[in-house]
């Protein structure tokens, strides 16, 4: 403002430090995390995400939205409880994976939770630059498959009922835009704030699904918690299609407060008929036990190729060996 006068919190007397359009609310750093706090624990109610006496599994990726994440279900896992453990994959990434390894230690150190720590390097003898060169695929798809094995037989070790992500509301909608544009109408079933767990899959959910990325920036540093500030090296930069339907979706947030929200919801709310299209797995990898749609799961195809031994088994020792070291409820 012209004046200089100092905006004030809509709940209390202390200097608001940001404005919620959508709300009409100017709030205090006290008010603000408050407010995320309530509006996750509406978003697991409003889509029955946790359950009382449920173990839930949360990945963090030592970046900001897993750790606002975390931070918010610690808080809210006393409220409704259930029971949060983290779980941090070492991707062997060099400098960027030993600070995001450092800040995922610090984090679950200050919230006192359970950390399950995995890496690479020790579980397949390498990380994944090595892996990419070798396979010759693109980093972050071969990155992707590792990941959503890992996490997934972590979850099953584990006997978590849920995995937690921290994708937000600018992570979804984009693709959900981007795949409706395209036809990809099952691939929206995926989208939405929550998949159903199996006999070998583990579901999961999306406590940030109505919070924004500026949201959950802001939130993580009025909490002062720990997080890699570098973007990892193999992550695409330059023009996308989804950044440019997220700047679209934006622009039409700064003259329509609360848009972006309303189209989450509509999605959720019609999730069942995107799904209508979608194919499950049915049957379990041969080496492993994990469900795959084969004879064998795209994991222990893909470490035959490249360490001429399918690893999932292997894997699934591991974890139960590490999860043995941690104090659990």
């Amino acid at each position: 403002m012209s004046s200089g006068k100092v905006l004030k919190c809509s709940l209390c007397e202390e200097p608001a430090v940001t404005v919620v359009r959508y709300a009409k609310l100017r709030l205090c750093r006290k008010h603000f995390t408050e407010f995320i706090c309530k509006r996750v624990l509406k978003a697991i109610e409003r889509y029955r995400l946790v359950q009382k006496g449920w173990r839930v599994l949360v990945a963090i990726s030592g970046g900001k939205d897993s750790a606002a994440l975390l931070h918010i279900l610690t808080v809210l896992s006393k409220q409704l409880g259930f029971e949060v453990i983290a779980l941090h994959i070492d991707l062997g990434i060099g400098e960027y994976s030993r600070k995001a390894r450092e800040a995922a230690e610090k984090l679950c150190k200050g919230l006192e939770v359970p950390l399950i720590m995995l890496s690479l390097g020790e579980l397949l003898g390498a990380g994944i630059p090595e892996l990419a060169a070798k396979s010759r695929r693109p980093a972050c798809s071969l990155c992707g498959l590792v990941k959503r094995y890992l996490i997934n037989a972590a979850a099953v070790e584990l006997r978590a009922r849920a995995i937690a992500l921290g994708h937000h509301l600018d992570d979804m909608l984009p693709y959900i835009v981007k795949n409706f544009a395209l036809q990809s109408l099952s691939e929206i079933g995926k989208l939405g704030p929550k998949t159903e767990s199996g006999e070998f899959f583990v579901g999961r959910i999306r406590p940030l699904y109505e919070v924004s990325e500026s949201e959950t920036t802001l939130y993580t540093h009025l909490c002062n918690l720990p997080v890699v500030e570098e973007r990892c090296p193999y992550s695409v930069r330059g023009e996308s299609l989804e950044k440019e339907i997220r700047e679209f979706l934006n622009s039409v947030e700064v003259k329509r407060p609360g848009f972006k929200i309303a189209f989450a919801r509509a999605v959720a709310k019609n999730i069942g008929f995107y799904r209508k299209g979608m194919t499950s797995a049915t049957n379990t990898c041969r080496h492993c036990g994990m469900l795959t749609s084969g004879d064998v799961c795209a994991f222990c195809r893909l470490t035959e190729r490249l360490l001429g031994k399918p690893m999932g088994l292997d894997v699934r020792s591991y974890i139960k060996r590490v999860s043995a070291s941690v104090k659990l409820s």
